[in-house]
């Protein structure tokens, strides 16, 4: 008998804490704040993009596109001996139109270079840019940040508006985009070149540029 007696004791206490909590579950009172609704979050700006920066007619028969990197010595040296003497014979002849594409791929200093060439180009003033970096790794000085900046102040840019540029990396996407269009061109390092879609790649003399040059210009004359 003493036995069952335990059992059932044990049962109406379990049945007891049972009834409470539902007790407690049904009367106990609901949260009556009002739900907020989270707020949309901004959407993402879209990447910034710009035209190509170019030299020369825009109907020139023959057209070449660089793809450099402005912390490349061999691009510096088709900057200081060989571009000079294209501008002279065809581009300011109207027989090439010359475009720039970066390819920067040395460094992280390579990257803000190329960004900030862009951010140049965005207040026209790209070639006086270009020009200013590959002077500047002749020199054998640095592209630090504080170097481009300088630069861009030099040159008289609205500064505010090209450090923002810099800082927010507004360009990187342009960047991103000319180094895929190099790599499917077939480029793997630099300066490489597209004349007519045909791909050279180094820092060729003059005379190597005359002779596809020429030879582009009589292939667009037939």
């Amino acid at each position: 008998m003493s036995d069952k007696w335990w059992i059932f004791f044990l049962i109406g206490v379990l049945l007891g804490l049972l009834g409470g909590w539902l007790f407690k579950t049904i009367t106990s009172p609901r949260d009556s704040r009002p739900s907020v609704a989270t707020p949309p979050q901004a959407p993402a700006p879209s990447p910034a993009f710009l035209e190509e920066p170019s030299k020369g007619a825009p109907d020139a028969p023959v057209t070449i596109v660089e793809f450099a990197d402005f912390k490349c010595g061999f691009c510096v040296r088709h900057f200081t001996r060989t571009l000079p003497l294209i501008v002279t014979e065809y581009i300011n002849t109207g027989k090439v139109r010359y475009i720039y594409r970066n390819f920067a791929f040395l460094g992280v200093e390579s990257r803000w270079a190329a960004e900030a060439s862009e951010c140049a180009h965005e207040q026209g003033r790209f070639w006086e840019y270009h020009d200013k970096l590959f002077e500047t790794v002749a020199a054998g000085s640095q592209l630090l940040r504080s170097t481009l900046k300088e630069l861009a102040a030099g040159l008289g840019l609205d500064t505010a508006k090209f450090n923002a540029c810099l800082d927010q990396s507004k360009y990187k996407a342009e960047v991103d985009e000319d180094i895929a269009a190099g790599r499917e061109a077939g480029v793997t390092g630099t300066p490489s070149f597209v004349i007519n879609g045909q791909l050279m790649v180094g820092a060729h003399p003059i005379e190597t540029f005359r002779q596809k040059i020429e030879e582009a210009l009589a292939k667009a004359s037939k």
